[in-house]
């Protein structure tokens, strides 16, 4: 909280919901229009997708805008095996306001510690990093059976 940003209490709450209940595949979290408090924007069924998901993130760099997000990430191992992670996102497109960049950045590690459970981080700022091999290159770097 070095930014002075504060986390709204039902971010904790939807994270929790998604980590034990499975309940959506993501959430789209932001600063308020005050640029104070980070909260839930938005939160997608399971049946929603990766690309779902990547399109959230592009309408926020169409309003020149920073995001986090949380991923219920489903892949498969090449032996076959199927894993689950959570995964956070920092999304600072190159189009964000600068203010916007700064908040984010020295707000993130404030909202992951918040939100116990997280399996990996992806920090993008172009459509390259959040290109899912990319993430899945993350997400497949520390796992043993490959």
């Amino acid at each position: 909280m070095s930014s002075g940003v504060t986390l709204k209490p039902e971010c904790v709450a939807v994270f929790t919901e998604m980590k034990l209940g499975h309940k959506y595949r993501y959430i789209i979290f932001s600063l308020t229009d005050d640029l104070k408090q980070i909260h839930v924007l938005k939160t997608a069924p399971p049946s929603a997708t990766y690309d779902n998901f990547i399109e959230e993130l592009k309408e926020a760099e169409d309003q020149r805008q920073c995001r986090y997000g949380v991923f219920d990430a489903e892949y498969k191992l090449k032996d076959g095996q199927t894993r689950q992670k959570l995964v956070f996102f920092l999304w600072s497109p190159e189009a964000a306001v600068i203010k916007q960049k700064m908040l984010y950045t020295s707000s993130k590690d404030y909202i992951k510690k918040a939100l116990v459970g997280i399996g990996k981080e992806i920090q993008a700022c172009d459509y390259g990093d959040l290109d899912w091999s990319s993430v899945l290159e993350v997400l497949l770097r520390t796992e043993v059976a490959q």
